[in-house]
């Protein structure tokens, strides 16, 4: 870097060093200009992967944010098979409050299952199951929220965020899980976004600012 680079005023010859606010670093004496942050809330349809490319060809998220020129990265994942709110920024700092287990940000998903689940079996979840690979799944809230002509949906809410968490909790019961909508990430809500459409926010929730 030939000694261009100075961060909080003073030289760095280190190219990867990591940085969390650019506003420290200046080259040839002038600050970077500030970079807009964007919050992206998109509809995941089913059958999209969330990376920006996939060694086995398959079609990612990004295909349907072509429009965006700026950096965004995912916060959090979800798998091929899921659908719902993925939420997208360029917002490291808001992205590292949504995913660490310490804030306790919790995760709202609908759940078609292929049978009904009984009180005791919602009660054996809220106490906590083993979903094998040495981890526990145990949600805020699981509750039966449709059932009609054998289609039983179930809300679940968790603080976590294991892989495929929700289905192999259900795997437990021997329910298979033929549709998983993630409905709300925090304070952020699905709403009425079409799949594979999105919208970006104005404005951050005030329980999230606060925290940023």
């Amino acid at each position: 870097m030939a000694g261009r680079v100075k961060i909080k005023g003073k030289t760095s010859l280190d190219p990867g060093i990591m940085i969390s606010d650019p506003g420290n670093i200046s080259v040839d004496g002038k600050p970077l200009p500030k970079v807009k942050k964007r919050y992206i809330l998109f509809h995941k349809p089913a059958g999209y992967v969330t990376t920006r490319s996939d060694e086995l060809g398959r079609p990612t998220v990004y295909e349907f944010l072509k429009d965006i020129d700026d950096w965004i990265f995912p916060v959090g994942r979800l798998d091929l098979d899921s659908e719902g709110l993925l939420i997208f920024t360029n917002d490291t700092k808001l992205g590292n409050i949504l995913t660490e287990p310490g804030y306790k940000i919790e995760r709202t998903y609908e759940v078609l299952i292929d049978g009904p689940i009984s009180h005791d079996e919602i009660l054996k979840m809220l106490e906590g199951v083993d979903i094998g690979r040495g981890e526990k799944a145990r949600p805020r809230s699981v509750k039966m929220i449709d059932k009609k002509d054998g289609q039983i949906w179930v809300r679940v809410s968790l603080e976590e965020g294991k892989n495929r968490e929700i289905r192999r909790l259900f795997e437990r019961f021997d329910r298979q899980v033929k549709r998983l909508v993630r409905i709300k990430f925090g304070p952020f809500s699905l709403g009425s976004i079409k799949p594979g459409k999105w919208t970006e926010l104005k404005d951050i929730p005030p329980e999230i600012l606060k925290l940023l």
